[in-house]
């Protein structure tokens, strides 16, 4: 690629017209505030709704002493209950201790045998039943 001077790069710029930067610099401004603004009222609605769940709290509360309600099971007609926030599922670590796993992979085999064992002995009392004539007898191994 052939080296031009910088002066020939600047002079293709001028007289492809000046492009200002005023109008763009005017609209971040406009921008910046406006995100202000927004975040100044949303600070101000955050503040509002905990003052107004405060406030229903407090108006629950009376409502449940007026009633004689104690506070538990079930809630009187009237009385106002606030959805508790959701908790955040508790992340389990992997399992790595390999003697762990061998006792969860013993008691893993000893769960299925007990449950073929009791299927076995349920397809065993069915098929002497008149009650599965219909059916095809199965083997209890399978």
């Amino acid at each position: 690629m052939p080296r031009t001077s910088r002066n020939t790069t600047t002079s293709r710029r001028r007289r492809g017209g000046a492009i200002s930067a005023q109008p763009v610099v005017g609209q971040i401004q406009q921008i910046v505030a406006a995100n202000d603004q927004l975040q100044r009222d949303n600070r101000d609605l955050r503040a509002e709704n905990e003052r107004l769940k405060a406030e229903l709290t407090e108006i629950g509360t009376a409502l449940g002493r007026l009633t004689g309600g104690t506070g538990r099971g079930r809630t009187r007609r009237g009385a106002v209950e606030l959805p508790s926030e959701p908790r955040p599922r508790r992340q389990r670590r992997p399992i790595t201790d390999p003697e762990v796993l061998a006792k969860r992979a013993q008691a893993l085999a000893k769960a299925r045998a007990a449950r073929a064992e009791k299927l076995a002995a349920a397809r065993a009392a069915s098929n002497g039943s008149p009650a599965s004539e219909g059916e095809p007898a199965q083997n209890a191994a399978g």
